[in-house]
């Protein structure tokens, strides 16, 4: 969403009543419940899907399948 039509939304709902505020309130509760993030948002390198890669690289690296080096410096 751009900048200028979160400001919109923002602008529309300070006008809002009380009881428009409500009946968002708990539409946004009905939404949002039991969603969860798709993979652990707060920090990538932590997901599921990034440690199974690792978990998998250092299988491959166990059984001698892999090539290990040093770490490598990105500019």
């Amino acid at each position: 969403m751009s900048e200028l039509a979160f400001n919109s939304v923002l602008n529309e709902i300070d006008s809002f009543s009380y009881s428009q505020c409500v009946a968002l309130m708990a539409k946004l509760a009905q939404t949002l419940q039991g969603w969860a993030p798709k993979d652990d948002a707060g920090d990538l390198f932590y997901s599921k899907s990034n440690i199974a890669h690792l978990e998998r690289g250092i299988k491959a690296l166990d059984e001698g399948k892999g090539i290990e080096h040093e770490l490598i410096e990105v500019d």
